[in-house]
């Protein structure tokens, strides 16, 4: 199985599927639609919380919070799903992968369908702090988050893009 690298994405929750809504810009100047229930965001969260907290390199709270802000003032479109012949599909397993300065996360669907992106601890950090805000969107328990997410998001409407 191929996957294809991740250029960006958007999440949405989907109140009708009752999943997170992953709308992906490849790399390969394709789109997809990838969804995550509720079950297996809960297992992704864990996991990317636990590798994040290995390769860290913040030393104190003020510092991740100072390096959080800095991170997401950036301003992202978000990615629009413009073609009906968008790949649509749900992730039925993530695998991380260690790389030299931060992390490979690898969404399948077990089948045909794979795509990755990789990052450093703020892009991750930051992947963690968007899914946060899909579960609180969702209404999903967020008590599988590490303490440094913000408690009391400021949600301004039901997506997120991350570059």
């Amino acid at each position: 199985m191929q996957s294809h690298l991740l250029k960006t994405f958007t999440a949405n929750f989907d109140p009708e599927q009752d999943r997170i809504r992953l709308d992906c810009d490849l790399h390969i100047e394709e789109q997809a639609q990838i969804f995550l229930t509720q079950r297996l965001g809960k297992l992704f969260v864990l996991e990317l919380s636990k590798r994040v907290e290995q390769i860290s390199n913040i030393s104190s709270l003020q510092d991740l919070t100072n390096d959080m802000k800095t991170n997401s003032n950036e301003i992202k479109q978000p990615v629009s799903i413009a073609s009906k012949q968008t790949k649509a599909w749900l992730i039925k397993s993530v695998d991380f992968e260690n790389l030299e300065d931060g992390l490979r996360i690898i969404f399948k669907d077990n089948d045909k369908h794979a795509v990755h992106l990789e990052g450093d601890e703020p892009l991750l950090r930051n992947i963690l702090d968007v899914f946060f805000k899909m579960f609180y969107v969702a209404e999903w328990s967020t008590d599988c988050f590490p303490v440094w997410i913000d408690v009391e998001p400021k949600i301004e409407n039901q997506s997120v893009t991350i570059h």
